[in-house]
């Protein structure tokens, strides 16, 4: 591999998320100070400005919420809260196999709402006091049920023929746009597969591999796909990290970038659209996290420059580059640097492509791409610095380790779980499923003590 493959510029403008931690620090605060409604609804303004309004009733007592492929129905009355999403409705054949993955589902992955069989339809629902809708927990409950929901809707269509019980609203890409993404599509996977029968007859399975996972985040990071086809995706990424021998896990990518690279083009385009989400699949970017999990890449670009490999520092923060978009909402003033970067050193020669990379991530690393707007970033800009001397600032940044730590603690908590069900320890699993429900209807009295404590 002499040149690096050609950038392709993304379907999307921005990928900066829409999350607004001012409005999460409001909400929480209204909840501290007695008021639920209120507060739920900043916590809708904290996950989309548009959706209260866009989705809602005139007195915000009733949502009809979309996500992706799914309608997530939220309804206030009598002092409760209620949460009716429609699934799906069983196929006439395998809805045993359907339900007992549904049943999985139920026991495994979700918190708090629960699948429900009502005739041929299933739907997801929970309910409980308005009083006891903490801002923390519903953002868990409804990140949960928009994740699992969106993700298993398409997979079961696919798998068992299960037919929708809501069909979503979608916009389809322009005309010149689709078939710009489908062309290069095709492009990625015939590239990066010469590229890797080069690396393997040279025996170098680690560029290989690379090189591989790098065209899996690349296709995400430019067709934004939705469907079946992401959730496709995301398995081959999740597949390159299993505990199998390296040539296993070459063989399984490649194979999955062929069929993805043999797919008719009317079948790709009908999981490439616009549409809405109300809890983004991937996480806020900070600058402090990005420089976080770029330190090993950095150092070794820096010696692999010195050595004289510029192909290995090329394939390597490529490969970084591209992970971050796959894994977070990125910051505009950090995608302005290093989609730039992308687009200069696409077609470039591995010593020229890695001199350009390498300014991108040392400027990244230093701090020193945007001074202007970070001298005037407000506290709730997504820079990741926050000013000692302002109160809210701080408020905000004390707000984001809270979700961020409680967010890493459940999720150790389920893989646990799993672990027990695994190994057929059915005591320490259900131990574990009260001791996690325990956590978040606890975040309610939690939240409401440090409220006494600091008034």
């Amino acid at each position: 591999m002499k040149l690096t493959h050609a950038y392709v510029a993304p379907i999307i403008d921005s990928t900066q998320s829409k999350v607004n931690m001012e409005a999460w620090t409001q909400s929480i605060d209204r909840y501290n100070e007695g008021h639920p409604l209120e507060a739920f609804h900043l916590l809708l303004d904290h996950l989309n400005p548009e959706f209260r309004h866009k989705y809602g009733n005139a007195d915000g007592t009733e949502f009809r919420l979309p996500h992706g492929s799914i309608l997530v129905h939220v309804r206030i009355h009598d002092g409760r809260f209620t949460i009716h999403t429609d699934f799906l409705e069983l196929p006439t054949k395998s809805r045993v196999a359907m339900l007992r993955q549904i049943a999985d589902l139920n026991l495994n992955y979700l918190m708090l709402a629960r699948f429900h069989k009502e005739g041929d339809h299933i739907t997801m629902e929970y309910e409980c006091p308005l009083t006891q809708c903490h801002p923390h927990k519903i953002y868990f409950l409804l990140r949960n049920i928009c994740h699992i929901g969106d993700r298993y809707d398409d997979e079961f269509c696919t798998k068992f023929g299960a037919r929708r019980s809501y069909e979503p609203h979608v916009t389809p890409y322009p005309p010149e746009e689709m078939q710009r993404i489908l062309a290069a599509i095709h492009t990625t996977c015939r590239e990066t597969l010469a590229a890797v029968k080069e690396y393997e007859t040279e025996r170098k399975y680690g560029y290989a591999w690379n090189l591989l996972d790098t065209a899996l985040y690349k296709l995400s990071y430019f067709a934004h796909p939705q469907g079946q086809l992401t959730n496709e995706l995301n398995k081959a990424v999740d597949d390159m990290d299993r505990e199998l021998p390296l040539s296993d896990l070459l063989a399984q990518c490649k194979a999955f970038l062929t069929k993805v690279d043999t797919t008719p083009d009317d079948q790709l385009a009908a999981d490439l659209y616009f549409v809405d989400q109300l809890v983004s699949t991937r996480q806020r970017s900070s600058l402090a996290n990005v420089q976080e999990n770029m330190k090993e890449v950095y150092r070794e670009a820096m010696e692999a420059i010195e050595a004289e490999n510029y192909e290995r520092s090329t394939v390597r923060m490529l490969y970084k580059f591209y992970e971050m978009y796959f894994y977070n909402d990125v910051q505009d003033d950090i995608n302005a640097l290093v989609a730039e970067a992308l687009r200069q050193s696409g077609g470039k020669s591995m010593e020229e492509a890695s001199g350009i990379l390498y300014t991108a991530l040392e400027k990244l690393m230093e701090d020193d791409f945007a001074p202007e707007e970070e001298e005037q970033a407000s506290p709730t800009t997504d820079t990741g610095a926050t000013s000692a001397t302002d109160p809210d600032a701080e408020s905000i940044a004390r707000a984001q380790a809270a979700v961020a730590a409680l967010q890493a603690e459940l999720t150790a908590m389920q893989q646990r779980m799993q672990e027990a069900l695994s190994r057929g320890d059915t005591n320490e699993y259900l131990r574990l499923a009260a001791e996690l429900q325990q956590k978040l209807l606890g975040q309610t009295s939690a939240a409401q003590t440090q409220n006494d404590t600091t008034h």
